[in-house]
């Protein structure tokens, strides 16, 4: 990944920043699976990402038709999968990312859309480094 990043569109924003909708995403050196999304107009805001594959080899997102078509996937090797990370300044050690809002981005359109899985199997707030 270059230093400019990826331009991705997330057409609907994220949930609660509807207005956020092309960001940069980058991967620092030797931070896997850490990532950064950096909203394209306002560069001063910035999310920590995680491809969930290096935590969860078993998560799986189940998408609707509708989901799908929107985001123009046509097989599932096109999907990139992150998570949201939460890092709370008084214990790093305790971040938790949201398995609960996965962004999916198509990696041949870079176009993403978060999505919203309901149910008791992947929770809001999942320890990254174990319970704390």
């Amino acid at each position: 990944m270059d230093d400019d990043g990826i331009l991705l569109n997330f057409p609907n924003g994220l949930v609660g920043f509807p207005e956020y909708v092309r960001m940069r995403l980058f991967e620092p050196l030797d931070a896997y699976p850490l990532k950064f999304l950096q909203v394209e107009d306002k560069p001063e805001i910035s999310f920590v990402a995680l491809d969930v594959a290096g935590i969860r080899p078993d998560y799986h997102v189940p998408l609707s038709d509708e989901e799908a078509e929107m985001l123009a996937l046509e097989k599932e090797a096109d999907a990139l999968v992150l998570t949201l990370v939460v890092i709370p300044p008084e214990d790093p050690r305790a971040m938790t990312t949201n398995l609960a809002g996965p962004l999916v981005i198509n990696i041949r359109t870079l176009v993403g859309r978060q999505i919203a899985l309901f149910g008791e199997k992947y929770p809001l707030r999942h320890h990254i480094l174990g319970e704390p």
